[in-house]
């Protein structure tokens, strides 16, 4: 009986061994094999509503490629990872990202690559790897593979991917933002508060030696401040200002081609944006003094989308309620034909009291126009979204 256990012992012990040597073993992974990403970056006159900086709990979005599908099929070409994007990205699906989500923490940036709230991240592809961490012997020469991202803000909500629709369809990224006002009369309130800094960035060409992903982000919307100046002999009292009109309701931003390109559906919303709705007195100036100046209303800029031809969207106009020289009135005026407004520029709607006239000028906040993203790193390849 001794002799027959031992036997079955050593049977077990030997069975045990082959299926442990049988099991794939995966090398240790150390930081640098981790896509991480580095603070996003973006610029923004301190002053306004808008951000200056994404703060910890902001989160974005992220579409990331690497590695084509042979020309014609879906199967995977891991020889043409090392490709540059234009030569590959019609034919690259978003292998790396598809629609990630990004939370800025306290000490960085974190990422769950299954969609949970761990901090989790993907791998860069390694020889005999795939970004999962999986074994895969077809993965080869990954030290010279090039990878491209793109990044939005806000991760939630204000944009929709249009292309690639499903993380396994190929092609360069087309994404839509859309303004979250709904209105459709001119008599309704629009809150501007309730519009996001949008915002774009991408990233091309990329290698895992060149460290984290750092986003530079440029805005996508245009945005627009008011300010009363009476430069009159007479006493100025501001009943109301507003803006209202029939908005443009979204803008595409199209990645497929050789230039960013963007453009406009026929969406719009309507209604007036409330700028002023109490009583404003801004007497003559003053001896010695040539202004009587509100300054920035309500201190801050509406968010709007550019658009092209009538700027903003259709019958877009400013209508202001005011008393000068002792008789009131109300005027509506609209964007002069020598206004054409380009988004990421923040300007200034003038309404200008001068002897007895009206006149209505925009500007360009001297300090304030927001950083396009292009080359602001000095690298003209990876963050080239620019609006013009």
């Amino acid at each position: 009986m001794n002799v027959q256990r031992s036997i079955w012992w050593i049977v077990l012990m030997l069975a045990t061994m082959a299926c442990r040597r049988q099991e794939p073993v995966n090398p240790t992974i150390g930081a640098s094999e981790r896509i991480l990403f580095g603070m996003p970056t973006l610029s923004v006159e301190s002053r306004s509503t808008f951000k200056n900086t994404l703060s910890t709990g902001d989160e974005f979005g992220v579409l990331g490629y690497c590695v084509p599908y042979k020309v014609g099929t879906t199967t995977i070409d891991y020889h043409s990872g090392k490709n540059p994007w234009v030569l590959k990205k019609a034919q690259c699906p978003p292998d790396v990202f598809y629609n990630q989500r990004v939370v800025i923490g306290t000490n960085g940036c974190i990422y769950d690559r299954n969609g949970g709230t761990d901090n989790n991240p993907k791998y860069w592809y390694r020889d005999g790897y795939d970004t999962d961490n999986n074994q895969n012997a077809a993965i080869t020469e990954t030290e010279q593979y090039s990878y491209s991202f793109m990044a939005w803000y806000p991760y939630d909500d204000a944009f929709t991917i249009d292309k690639p629709s499903v993380a396994t369809e190929n092609g360069a990224p087309i994404l839509t933002f859309s303004m979250p006002q709904t209105g459709t009369d001119i008599s309704e309130p629009l809150d501007h508060r309730n519009t996001p800094d949008a915002m774009v960035a991408v990233l091309y060409n990329r290698t895992k030696d060149d460290g984290n992903l750092c986003f530079n982000f440029s805005h996508v919307l245009t945005g627009l401040g008011f300010e009363v100046n009476n430069l009159s002999d007479y006493d100025l009292t501001v009943h109301e200002v507003s803006l209202g009109g029939s908005f443009y309701k979204d803008v595409t931003i199209d990645l497929t081609g050789y230039n960013v390109s963007y453009s406009f559906s026929n969406n719009r919303y309507t209604g007036s944006y409330v700028l002023l709705s109490s009583d404003l007195a801004l007497p003559a100036p003053a001896e010695g003094e040539t202004v009587n100046s509100s300054g920035l209303i309500g201190g801050e800029h509406i968010l709007l989308i550019s658009g092209t031809g009538s700027s903003f969207g259709d019958n877009v106009a400013v209508t202001i309620s005011y008393t000068f020289n002792g008789r009131q009135t109300v005027q509506t005026i609209p964007r002069p034909g020598t206004f054409i407004p380009r988004p990421g520029v923040k300007y200034t709607a003038q309404l200008n009291f001068v002897g007895d006239t009206f006149v209505l000028q925009f500007v360009v906040d001297n300090g304030e126009q927001w950083m396009d993203g292009a080359a602001d790193d000095g690298n003209e390849d990876n963050d080239d979204i620019v609006f013009e």
